[in-house]
């Protein structure tokens, strides 16, 4: 067998004054029989239950609230493989209601699903919603989920599995098949994440792209920045706007230089332009001088930091030698070894009292000890009188270089009262015209700032484009990975598998009953997104009426309990079949027995040991090859 398969052993319900209802089960076929309203449909709500329901308890509906008050709880045991489990629901007592105990051992639904899928040995795989990249969390692949094809209820035989959206159902059949954990693979989540995420950053940037234009339009002059912002444009905005400033402060230079020629004699001219030059001399000079304090101002704050270290480091070395002394007295009085009290048994005062050598002429340890303790005090004094020279130095330096800074600020200040007169006289001849250029000067130093907070913008621009590239860059060698395991997975195959059994069904129907099944063979298509199934050419759902519609969902279930002993395929090998009413009235007898027939001949093979088939029926008279369990008991509203 190519992994454990599921079967149920034993069923019961616990009423609440403690009597027992048990059915039991074999492998193989079971059937449940008995005429209407004998409770067949409530036994397997009740396992149903069992398997994992996340509600309160098994007859949560308003009609069904006195079966919740006559019993309070139920049980199942289950077998896995060779292994045999008693899961239990106690709906009534505290605490306990959405709890599922497993050989008494309390789980959640969500656990108790992983921890049968872990039995099972079923991948637990997560798959998308519809289309992978639509951006929604990719829910997990239940055994609920899975279960709705083991377990066919009485009221849903209008379809392959009841209430199963289309990517429900297309999972399902490629876990059972065993091709969902190559197609749900985890380089396929990782490959989906990127993509959303590189699809997530484009729209960012072609969003921020057009707020930036909208916004750059509105910010920056129009003869700044005729087309849309970006890198290009705004480079060459600048550009042209650096030329017109260069243009305005030589037109500005050219207006003082003849304004200057006009108010000033040749003399004025030339003193003028000697004071502006020693200026200027001075200008660089004071700005060396405040470059050359801060330097000296740093470095005194690290001698002052040095000297601090020192002097901590001298008086840890004399709280050491305080110590030191303290102790340097101190005389062994009990032996190390045993603590026994040591008498002064040496007879030379040259010997050890204690070890009984001869004692050193050098000195001893403490005495060591001091010399060393008094070589680093020292040494780090030392240090510390010269961090003290050095801090001297520095703060003399620092006062001169104040003094030439007064000195140099003052002489600038002359000259500058000096200047003033030739200034007024210049200024009276081009004041309006000089104006309007420092105007024009101060509006292209606000555009140029606009600019480069447009440019500033642009660079998130470049940073999310960055941030695309980098995933693109990822996205490829993932891309053509799961490319290539999709190669090989053959959908055919897996398709041709399912398709086979349920036509071996139909066949054994003609057989045992011929031209029960008249129309053409069951078409299964299977892809990596979707499946369908056919009879012929035509959806199965158009093409059949309502007795060959229920022939065809039992070639289903036989369909997926074939797949139980194939090597590689995930279905657990269990079927749960309540049959619908016009197959259960008394007066049937033996006449439909043909339909369960095949179940009774598949799970006899020895490769399908252990798989097991539950079906609702009222007579079944004569069938054999099953184990029957028979309700009698009529419930009369």
């Amino acid at each position: 067998m190519s992994q454990p398969l599921l079967s149920i052993a034993r069923l019961e319900r616990r009423q609440v004054d403690g009597r027992l209802e048990v059915l039991t089960f074999d492998a193989g076929v079971t059937l449940l029989l008995g005429p209407p309203n004998t409770g067949k449909t409530k036994w397997l709500q009740t396992l149903d239950f069992l398997l994992g329901d996340a509600g309160d308890n098994p007859y949560g509906e308003a009609d069904e609230t006195s079966l919740a008050d006559k019993y309070e709880s139920a049980a199942v045991d289950i077998i896995v493989g060779e292994e045999r489990f008693r899961v239990e629901r106690r709906w009534r007592e505290p605490g306990a209601k959405t709890k599922i105990f497993v050989d008494d051992k309390g789980l959640n639904p969500k656990e108790f699903q992983q921890w049968l899928l872990e039995k099972l040995e079923i991948p637990l795989l997560h798959y998308p919603r519809g289309n992978p990249l639509s951006g929604q969390t990719w829910p997990e692949l239940s055994f609920r989920t899975l279960l709705r094809h083991i377990y066919r209820q009485q009221r849903f035989w209008g379809s392959l599995v009841d209430q199963q959206t289309d990517a429900e159902f297309h999972a399902s059949l490629l876990q059972f098949l065993g091709l969902a954990e190559h197609v749900y693979t985890d380089e396929l989540g990782e490959l989906v994440t990127l993509k959303l995420d590189a699809e997530r950053l484009r729209a960012r940037r072609d969003q921020y792209g057009l707020t930036l234009g909208e916004l750059a339009r509105d910010l920056v002059s129009s003869e700044d920045l005729t087309v849309d912002a970006n890198d290009a444009t705004v480079a060459a905005a600048k550009a042209s706007l650096q030329v017109h400033v260069d243009e305005l402060r030589a037109h500005r230079i050219d207006l003082l230089n003849r304004a200057q020629e006009q108010a000033l004699t040749s003399e004025q001219q030339s003193r003028v332009a000697v004071l502006g030059e020693e200026r200027s001399r001075l200008a660089v000079g004071v700005e060396e001088l405040a470059r050359k304090k801060a330097s000296l101002a740093e470095r005194a704050q690290d001698i002052g930091t040095y000297h601090a270290d020192l002097s901590e480091e001298i008086e840890r070395l004399t709280r050491a030698e305080d110590a030191g002394s303290v102790f340097a007295d101190l005389k062994i009085t009990h032996c190390p070894a045993c603590d026994q009290s040591v008498a002064h048994l040496s007879q030379s005062r040259n010997d050890c009292f204690l070890c009984h050598q001869h004692l050193p002429s050098t000195p001893n340890i403490a005495g060591l000890g001091a010399v060393r303790l008094r070589f680093e005090k020292e040494r780090i004094e030392g240090e510390r009188r010269e961090a003290v020279e050095l801090s001297a130095a520095i703060a003399l330096d620092l006062e001169a270089t104040d003094r030439e800074i007064a000195s140099r600020n003052g002489r600038i200040r002359e000259i500058e009262n000096m200047l003033i007169p030739a200034r007024a006289a210049v200024g009276a001849l081009a004041q309006s015209a000089i104006s309007d250029i420092d105007v024009a000067l101060g509006q292209a130093s606000e555009r140029e700032r606009q600019l480069d907070r447009v440019a500033a913008a642009l660079q998130l621009e470049t940073n999310l484009t960055e941030q695309i590239a980098a995933l693109e860059k990822r996205i490829v060698p993932l891309q053509e990975s799961v490319d290539r395991s999709g190669q090989t997975v053959d959908f055919d195959a897996a398709s041709s598998a399912l398709e086979d059994g349920m036509n071996a069904y139909l066949d054994a129907l003609n057989r045992l009953q011929p031209k029960t099944w008249r129309h053409n063979p069951v078409r299964v298509d299977l892809t990596r997104r979707s499946a369908s199934f056919r009879v012929g050419s035509k959806r199965w759902s158009s093409a059949l009426g309502g007795t060959d519609s229920l022939y065809y969902l039992m070639a289903y279930h036989y369909g997926l309990l074939t797949l139980s002993a194939k090597s590689g395929c995930h279905y657990p090998g269990l079927a749960i079949i309540d049959l619908p009413g016009e197959f259960l009235g008394e007066a049937v007898e033996d006449k439909e027995n043909f339909i369960v027939q095949p179940f009774v001949d598949l799970l006899a093979q020895s490769e399908y040991a252990g798989a097991q088939l539950i079906i609702t029926g009222a007579s079944f008279t004569g069938l054999g090859g099953v184990h029957v369990e028979q309700l009698r008991h009529v419930y009369v509203a």
